[in-house]
């Protein structure tokens, strides 16, 4: 599947990995449409593509999942890749005082808060599962691809467990799309990554049609 003409949606695109993303599929010929919550972000990332659109949904929303991808196929005619992406929270290691052990500056897990633990996994997993389910649905018999891409962070319980259950859908979704001729795969970045290695393991992950169903770990970033 190369990207030329083809037609993809990004999820989280008004920052960091999605935003990353959208360009790096961009300049590889794709029609990316970028989505994003905050309208402001995402209208200037996709105002700067060269065939693009913006879509300012919430898509940890299921209504407003099934809009956003309804929109990119009314708008493009169809849809052959999908990209979920999720922020990177910032490692507490990474501001921890030199010498406090291993786990100076994480948060114990009896301290993350009821509001922060929805939060996270709203905003990440479930907007993966949302807008696969979407995508899943646009793309029918004509097949296409899905990433789903995780940050995973040692340091943050919250982040470990939405990256694990991004991994653990993937899995799990790539094994009933198969059939459909849809390409499942997940990229999983540690703490603190790179947004441009990352979207350069997604997109040649995008346009390869042989190889492995998933491929964890990518090489951006460090526990």
């Amino acid at each position: 599947m190369g990207m030329e003409g083809k037609v993809a949606l990004v999820t989280g695109a008004g920052s960091g990995i999605g935003a990353a993303v959208a360009r790096r599929l961009d300049a590889a010929g794709a029609r990316v449409a970028a989505l994003d919550a905050d309208s402001t972000a995402v209208e200037l990332v996709g105002g700067g593509l060269w065939c693009g659109m913006a879509v300012r949904a919430e898509a940890g929303d299921p209504a407003q999942a099934e809009s956003a991808v309804a929109a990119v196929v009314e708008h493009f005619g169809r849809l052959d890749l999908l990209v979920t992406t999720t922020p990177a929270l910032p490692c507490p290691r990474r501001s921890a005082p030199a010498g406090g052990g291993p786990a100076a500056g994480a948060p114990f897990p009896l301290d993350v808060d009821d509001e922060t633990w929805h939060l996270v996994l709203g905003t990440q997993l479930d907007a993966a599962f949302y807008t696969t389910r979407a995508a899943l649905r646009a793309m029918g018999d004509d097949g296409g691809v899905v990433v789903a891409v995780a940050v995973s962070c040692p340091h943050l319980p919250h982040q470990s467990a939405a990256a694990a259950g991004i991994r653990g859908l993937a899995r799990s979704v790539a094994r009933h799309a198969e059939p459909l001729g849809v390409l499942v795969r997940s990229v999983t970045a540690r703490c603190t990554p790179d947004p441009a290695e990352v979207a350069d393991t997604v997109a040649g992950l995008a346009v390869t049609t042989g190889g492995p169903t998933w491929a964890l770990d990518s090489p951006a970033g460090s526990p």
